[in-house]
């Protein structure tokens, strides 16, 4: 009797070692694998947007220059009586020239990353002909984005603009473009941008 017992505990024994070695290592029961690292540059790492499919595709700022050797942002432009007024800078940060053509492609955010319905057309106010630049490095360019706060419907929603994602040129690599302050459109759904100057 005691001899059945003594063989019991060491058959349990040798079950239950290796089930708990391969429930707190699983990757070296699968052939030696480690587990992957996390990024050391958090900057670096893919993240998903949560925006889904109809959002465009966009570069951070943070990387831009190592990937197209151009960075965008926006300035803190002006407010009057409705009217707003906010500068885009594009910063040749790399080192061959760049081409800046035409006016800016850009796609209005809202504060979840959504793309909100607003028509971007020439600005009636800054009207520079729409004409081909070469960067070099250190050089930049400016386009002026213009726009009404007005509200007219009933219920007095309107549409604001948290980010940007901005292409220097048509069919160009896209960035995310922080803004200084929410773009308060109203509901125009209008955003006038003037060419690269």
């Amino acid at each position: 009797m005691i001899g059945g017992v003594v063989r019991l505990r060491r058959l349990l024994v040798l079950l239950v070692v290796p089930l708990v070695a391969s429930c707190t290592q699983p990757w070296q029961a699968t052939g030696g694998l480690t587990p992957t690292a996390a990024p050391s540059n958090p900057a670096s790492a893919v993240v998903p947007s949560s925006a889904g499919p109809t959002a465009p595709a966009a570069i951070e700022p943070v990387s831009a220059c190592s990937q197209i050797g151009v960075l965008i942002t926006a300035d803190r432009g002006d407010a009057a009586m409705g009217y707003r007024e906010m500068p885009l800078t594009v910063r040749n940060c790399g080192t061959e020239p760049y081409e800046v053509r035409g006016r800016p492609e850009i796609v209005v955010l809202d504060e979840d990353r959504l793309p909100l319905k607003v028509a971007v057309v020439a600005n009636r106010h800054y009207t520079p002909a729409p004409r081909r630049l070469v960067l070099k490095p250190g050089e930049a360019a400016r386009s002026v984005l213009s726009w009404r706060n007005t509200v007219t419907n009933i219920a007095g929603w309107s549409d604001t603009g948290a980010s940007l994602v901005v292409a220097v040129s048509a069919g160009d690599e896209r960035q995310l473009v922080a803004v200084p302050a929410p773009l308060d459109l109203g509901n125009t759904g209008r955003l006038e941008a003037s060419p690269w100057f």
